[in-house]
């Protein structure tokens, strides 16, 4: 419009900043594509990184927590507990698939990641926020965790092996335990039915104990070979054991006493019989003894108690008062036991038959009455005896010359002996 000569060369400037304009919008359009594009790229790969620290942390987790079960020490004491753990370790095999399901997941995730940033050139540091986990540290765990798997088999494995070692030494003592058990207990039985048997003459019975010891003590490698058994289970710390209620000690105990039991039946018997042949007894009046002896020993066991042996005095017709009932219990039973043994009751009978030991048994009566001073008073006369055997024995005893007794302590030993004229006074 302006007919300029060179408007050719500014309709060429003109046209330059124009194609200039267009490609720096082209360029800008490129860029903010770029940009969205990137974005939603590192949006997906913000998202993977979140399901992946959602996912590893909890699988790491599972994986530590079943590294110290598969390393957890055990303490069993039976093929139950034993076949327990070994159906729980089952139990734990039959996850891994689904665990190494889980593990490739979280893998296939971080490849996901890897893929993305190599696909489309990002060349950022990519570090999850999210999570510490690597998917080194996984791997590591997971191939120690597939390593501890068969190490436990062995260990479970080996543990059933010596507990059925354990159940066949439990056995094999409670076999013999059962049968030992009981054998004592009838030998014992036997002893005590012969110790007692009325029938027969004594050298019956000592014939018949003779046979049984010779058994008994044929017996002994039997206790000798559960000793052995028993010592197996100790080295093999086997604490229980669910076939017997026998144990060693129990066994042991019962050993020892039967040994005892029969050696000293076989002693009481050689006593009866010494005791018989030196007092001129006759098989009948041994009869009558134990006879009376096994009727009133209650209990069976072969010794009369205290109120059983009052019975059968009583029975023979004792007039028995407390004093004279003390003065014979400390003839038939000296140590105080309480109980009075067939061989004390022999003797006992024999002597009150023989009417021996009479000043003894007077001196007995006055001790007791004294409390066990070798002196007694005249109060303690006046007040244990009638009043007519009170003067009579105040009027005869001699004082006690002693040392140590009061003024008017009486002598009631040299009065005893003097009364059944053992001496001269």
């Amino acid at each position: 419009e302006l007919d300029y000569h060179d408007i050719a060369s500014i309709n060429q400037r003109c046209q330059s900043i124009c194609d200039l304009w267009d490609k720096l919008g082209t360029l800008t359009q490129k860029r903010r594509e770029a940009l969205e594009r990137t974005e939603k790229l590192l949006e997906t790969i913000d998202q993977l990184f979140l399901e992946f620290a959602k996912r590893s942390a909890p699988f790491n987790n599972w994986m530590e927590g079943a590294m110290e079960d598969l390393q957890d020490m055990f303490i069993v004491h039976t093929i139950e507990e034993v076949q327990s753990l070994i159906a729980a370790h089952e139990q734990f095999k039959a996850t891994l698939p689904e665990a190494d399901t889980e593990r490739q997941a979280i893998l296939g995730i971080h490849n996901e990641v890897q893929k993305i940033s190599q696909s489309y050139g990002i060349k950022a540091n990519i570090i999850n926020p999210y999570s510490t986990i690597t998917t080194e540290e996984l791997l590591k765990q997971w191939e120690k965790v597939k390593m501890l798997v068969p190490q436990r088999d062995g260990s479970l494995q080996e543990e059933m092996a010596r507990q059925h070692a354990h159940e066949r030494l439990r056995r094999q003592f409670a076999a013999q335990a059962n049968l030992i058990g009981p054998w004592i207990q009838a030998r014992m039985e036997e002893i005590g039915r012969c110790s007692l048997e009325i029938g027969g003459t004594l050298e019956d019975q000592m014939t018949q104990l003779k046979q049984m010891e010779h058994v008994i003590i044929a017996y002994k490698p039997n206790i000798d070979k559960l000793e052995g058994d028993h010592q197996l289970i100790q080295e093999s710390l086997i604490f229980d054991n669910k076939h017997t209620n026998y144990t060693m000690e129990h066994i042991r105990v019962g050993w020892e006493l039967l040994l005892t039991t029969i050696a000293r039946t076989i002693n009481e018997i050689e006593t009866q019989i010494l005791t018989r042949d030196a007092k001129g007894i006759s098989q009948q009046q041994m009869n009558e003894f134990r006879s009376s002896f096994n009727h009133f020993d209650r209990k069976k066991n072969g010794a009369m108690e205290t109120d059983d042996f009052r019975a059968c005095l009583i029975s023979m017709g004792y007039d028995l008062g407390e004093v004279e009932f003390a003065r014979i219990m400390m003839l038939v039973d000296q140590n105080a036991t309480g109980i009075v043994s067939f061989q004390s009751f022999i003797d006992f009978m024999t002597r009150e038959t023989a009417d021996t030991d009479t000043a003894e048994q007077v001196v007995a009566s006055f001790r007791i009455l004294a409390a066990d001073k070798p002196y007694i008073l005249v109060d303690e006369l006046r007040r244990e005896l009638p009043p007519e055997q009170a003067e009579y024995c105040i009027m005869r005893m001699p004082p006690y010359k002693g040392p140590g007794a009061p003024p008017g302590a009486l002598d009631y030993t040299a009065f005893s002996t003097a009364l059944y004229g053992e001496s001269d006074l």
